[in-house]
């Protein structure tokens, strides 16, 4: 199936509940993943608290800091001319505290964020969705609220097979309100496809109009609302769990109060059988999964391979790399 196709999983077939119950009676399913399956395929989401434990957290953060505070070679995104212009930069040059600021990736350089990506909770139930491996990659690490327009992820974060995908939203503090809190419409998921060029599932900046991009963000809000599919703002705990389906329309509220912070790491998910479609655009040295045995696979569009770069100079600049995929990108999705 190539990317442009709608793909999906068994939970997106119109008879997903009739699966569950026979995922249920051949004992693929526990009760309890029963219950979160079920609301997972009727809402498009599910949350699990007290996922992960105050100690990792603070671990990760310990460890963030740190990285942060020196050069080690860890990115962040931050916006240039607008919410979808972006450039890269080295994450202690970022503005910390500023919103569409980004850390990316910090799995890949910081090991306590393992437990965090790959915990039990979310790694068993979207392997249940998946009925495969988990392969992390699309990492997300934020300071404050993205202030994020609601959106689908299916529109930029592309796999082999669209809609084989997941993600998670980790509270990495307690959430308050004003923070520039998650937001999505419940049940969203289930919205009619938006193709962009009357073809594909992804957005592409060279090929589909800006306006075409536009039109689909306030679709998803107008479409949820004459559907009366609730909107919702997530205001968990510290180590609460959100996951949430691939058409999941979500976003981030805006900031009301610039005093507080809304610390939070997101991941995406495909199958392991799978792989993102980043991959087959960066040099074949870059096209590198690590593996951990019992957790997943996680893949990297921003570092080179080994245990993290020290220096932006690896025989080419991150910057001369990323020009390079995205010209290769363009040329593949027109």
């Amino acid at each position: 199936m190539s990317n442009n196709e709608p793909g999906g999983l068994w939970i997106d077939r119109p008879d997903a509940l009739q699966i569950l119950d026979q995922k249920k009676k051949s004992g693929i399913v526990t009760s309890e993943y029963q219950e979160k399956l079920k609301f997972f395929i009727e809402n498009g989401y599910v949350i699990f608290e007290s996922a992960v434990s105050h100690a990792q957290i603070d671990r990760y953060l310990t460890e963030f800091d740190r990285t942060l505070s020196s050069e080690s070679g860890m990115l962040a995104s931050i916006p240039t001319y607008g919410p979808m212009d972006k450039s890269m930069i080295p994450a202690h040059e970022a503005t910390r505290g500023a919103p569409l600021t980004k850390y990316l990736d910090t799995y890949w350089m910081i090991p306590a964020a393992l437990p965090i990506v790959f915990n039990r909770k979310a790694q068993e139930f979207i392997s249940l969705i998946f009925e495969d491996g988990v392969y992390a990659f699309q990492g997300l690490h934020f300071e404050v609220g993205s202030t994020q327009a609601v959106h689908q992820d299916t529109a930029y974060v592309v796999t082999e097979r669209p809609r084989s995908l997941a993600a998670s939203w980790c509270a990495l503090e307690d959430i308050q309100p004003g923070s520039g809190e998650l937001i999505y419409y419940e049940g969203s998921h289930r919205l009619p496809e938006w193709k962009y060029s009357g073809k594909y599932k992804h957005f592409n900046h060279d090929r589909d109009p800006h306006q075409e991009h536009m039109d689909h963000l306030a679709f998803l809000k107008s479409e949820s609302e004459k559907r009366g599919y609730p909107l919702k703002r997530f205001l968990p705990k510290k180590g609460d769990v959100l996951v949430w389906a691939a058409d999941l329309a979500h976003g981030g509220a805006q900031i009301e109060n610039r005093s507080i912070t809304r610390k939070s790491l997101v991941t995406h998910f495909c199958p392991t059988s799978q792989k993102p479609n980043y991959l087959q655009y960066l040099p074949k040295t870059h096209q590198t999964a690590r593996e951990y045995p019992g957790l997943g696979k996680t893949s990297t569009f921003y570092y080179p391979p080994g245990d993290g770069p020290t220096k932006m100079d690896l025989g080419y600049s991150i910057t001369s790399l990323l020009r390079s995929v995205a010209k290769r990108v363009r040329r593949a999705w027109r």
